[in-house]
């Protein structure tokens, strides 16, 4: 008869993994996946003490993506003491799988594993797999107290907030008052330039709200002297808009087609 472990509590066996995880180094992602939907698996099944694996269903919860890497998942988790594996003889035939309870390889309460943590060396870590006995509680205490620590974790989210908002702040650009056009007049007048050519620069910019390319001009007399280097160019283009493109000919006006030459 298939025994039903009992006492198996599905967060604080979660715990314990994730636990057991961050000490063993050698776990890849593919191994966590596969161990998630294997233990989702066995939650379902009230926690036998043999698994029956559909290997296509497990595939599908885990994603992997080939028939090798479920494999050596499955070798690796055996061999690294997370469950037992027996593969089936026949491919097409579930396997049985023994998922080892794993709430006594790491700590029990979170409270004392500060205080472990302080008597050891805090650059030493333990290598150990699950399955022979390796002592996760200096390290695992103070990651589970920071992951289950909420007010913290939010708190860190809103100063980073608050930091950003004030240097946007401070990198706000001051956008000067736009100038007048007595003032604009008197800047075109030293230039050598007419009141009428600085009427044209006033009203041109004001139309578009003082911006050049959609941001906003910093500096006026620099745009007034890109201006003012253009004006000879714009009164060529004037000019040659209104010359004839025949060549220039001129005719008289009271000239009459009809008369032979």
């Amino acid at each position: 008869m298939n025994k039903q472990y009992a006492g198996v509590n599905f967060i604080r066996h979660l715990n314990a993994f994730y636990t057991l995880v961050h000490e063993h180094e050698r776990l890849r992602a593919n191994d966590i996946s596969l161990y998630v939907a294997l233990f989702h698996l066995w939650n379902l099944a009230h926690f036998p003490g043999t698994l029956m694996v559909d290997r296509s269903l497990v595939v599908q919860l885990s994603k992997i993506g080939s028939l090798r890497t479920y494999l050596q998942c499955m070798k690796r988790l055996h061999d690294f003491g997370f469950l037992t594996y027996h593969p089936s003889e026949r491919p097409f035939l579930r396997c049985a799988v023994k998922m080892v309870p794993l709430e006594k390889k790491a700590p029990q309460s979170v409270k004392t594993a500060p205080h472990t943590a302080k008597k050891s060396d805090p650059h030493m870590r333990s290598n150990k797999d699950p399955g022979e006995g390796g002592n996760c509680a200096p390290h695992t205490g103070a990651i589970l107290l920071h992951f289950n620590n909420n007010k913290q974790i939010n708190n860190f989210i809103n100063e980073s907030k608050t930091a950003r908002a004030q240097k946007k702040s401070k990198d706000k650009i001051i956008v000067p008052a736009a100038p007048e056009l007595e003032e604009i007049c008197a800047y075109f007048r030293s230039a050598a330039q007419s009141d009428k050519e600085a009427g044209l620069f006033y009203f041109h910019y004001k139309a578009i709200g003082w911006t050049l390319s959609g941001m906003p001009i910093l500096d006026w007399k620099a745009a007034a002297e890109k201006w003012i280097s253009r004006i000879p160019s714009l009164k060529n283009n004037a000019i040659a808009n209104t010359t004839s493109t025949t060549g220039g000919l001129e005719s008289a006006k009271d000239k009459r087609y009809d008369d032979p030459l």
